[in-house]
C-alpha cells in the first residue's frame, strides 16, 4: 500500500489521491468483500471472501501512519501517533466482545454488514482529509534533495 501510494503520489502529485485515495479505495473493496459473505453460496466462497476482504483491508496500514506523520507538526507527531496507536488498540481490545454480542442478538450475518457499515464510515471520513499547508513545499524540498 505504501509504494502504490508513492508511486500515485509520483506520478500525479496530488495529496488526495495517493494518500486517502488508496484507503478509501481499499476500504470500499474491503465493504464489498464483507457484503458478499452472508450471501456466498458455501464455506470457500466465505473464505475467499474474507481472505480477500482482509488483505486488501491491510493494504493502506503504512498509508493511515504516513497521513498521521504527514498532518502532525514536529511538536505534536507523538501525541497524534499515540492517540491513533491508543485507539487501534482499543478497537482490538473491544472489537471481539463486541462482534460476539453482535452475532448472538443478531445472528452470524450481521458482523459482516456491521463491517462493511464501519468500513463504509471509515471511508467516508477519508473524504476529509486534507494535506497539511506545508505539504506542497515539503514535497518539493524532498524531490530536490533526493
Amino acid at each position: 500500500g505504501g509504494k502504490l501510494s508513492q508511486y500515485l503520489l509520483q506520478k500525479t502529485g496530488s495529496f488526495k489521491i495517493a494518500k486517502p485515495g488508496v484507503i478509501i479505495t481499499s476500504m470500499l473493496l474491503t465493504a464489498i468483500c464483507f457484503v458478499f459473505i452472508p450471501f456466498a453460496p458455501n464455506a470457500w466462497v466465505v473464505l475467499a471472501l474474507m481472505s480477500i476482504g482482509n488483505a486488501i483491508n491491510s493494504l493502506p496500514q503504512a498509508v493511515y501512519w504516513s497521513i498521521v506523520l504527514d498532518a502532525s507538526s514536529k511538536r505534536t507527531v507523538g501525541t497524534f501517533s499515540g492517540l491513533t496507536h491508543g485507539i487501534i488498540t482499543s478497537a482490538s481490545i473491544i472489537a471481539p466482545t463486541a462482534t460476539g454480542i453482535l452475532v448472538a442478538l443478531y445472528g452470524y450475518n450481521s458482523m459482516f454488514f456491521v463491517a462493511a457499515g464501519i468500513a463504509f464510515i471509515g471511508m467516508f471520513l477519508m473524504f476529509f482529509v486534507r494535506p497539511p499547508a506545508n505539504w506542497k513545499a515539503e514535497q518539493e524540498r524532498m524531490q530536490k534533495t533526493s
